[in-house]
């Protein structure tokens, strides 16, 4: 994570300081030496009278720590303000975090248009790869065998899927959200995506055989927990 913001800050110091947006690069410099804190209360005096801001939404983006929550931030930069002068450093967010989770041909939309309206973007070269012609990679199957009783032939089970209830860059949330789903006995595991230095922390939920099996899973945790997940296959 720590990368993402030095490459951040890195581009955004060569870049003009627009005079129709706020300032935001002594907040990005606290970042990229590590004082998230001092970055934190920048943004919030900032907020104060510059909440709509396209700099300062964005700058509120990189900050946030939910995945889904900087991701609703990075698209109101993108819709609101695409002029903005951090909009290609939004649109490369906003593939990275859609190539880390398997929506791939979602991704490589952000990408084209990354490479269309900004090819002079330094982020092209750092978002630029093979997008796969699937969404997510053929899982191989996961055999376990379960101890049989006596006189009963050992059962193998093989478990081809698992569903991705959500994805954090702070793997505090993840392991919070293991443990509130753990309390309700359900079999949590976390997986980390590294896309351009930014991880990802992705928690799974469950392993099934099928992905008919998963649906009555996911539409208790839509309702339970209000997570809207995925069902995905696992990938090994």
């Amino acid at each position: 994570m720590n990368r993402i913001y030095i490459t951040l800050f890195i581009v955004f110091l060569s870049l003009p300081v627009y005079a129709q947006e706020v300032d935001i690069v002594p907040a990005l410099q606290q970042i990229e030496n590590g004082n998230i804190k001092s970055a934190e209360i920048f943004l919030r005096d900032l907020k104060v009278k510059n909440a709509n801001d396209p700099s300062v939404i964005f700058l509120d983006a990189v900050l946030t720590k939910d995945g889904e929550e900087a991701l609703k931030k990075y698209s109101t930069v993108l819709e609101k303000y695409p002029n903005s002068k951090y909009a290609d450093a939004v649109l490369y967010r906003i593939f990275s975090y859609y190539y880390s989770l398997g929506y791939y041909k979602k991704a490589e939309t952000y990408l084209d248009r990354l490479k269309k309206d900004f090819p002079e973007s330094p982020y092209i070269k750092t978002a630029d790869r093979k997008i796969p012609d699937i969404e997510e990679q053929p899982p191989k199957p996961i055999v376990t065998t379960s101890k049989p009783a006596q006189s009963v032939k050992t059962e193998i089970k093989t478990y081809n899927f698992t569903i991705q209830a959500g994805a954090f860059l702070n793997v505090d949330n993840a392991k919070k959200l293991c443990d509130q789903l753990n309390k309700e006995n359900y079999f949590t595991e976390i997986t980390t995506k590294d896309i351009g230095g930014s991880i990802l922390n992705v928690v799974n939920v469950g392993r099934f055989t099928t992905e008919e099996e998963s649906k009555s899973v996911l539409n208790l945790l839509e309702k339970r927990f209000n997570l809207k997940g995925r069902t995905v296959p696992i990938n090994k």
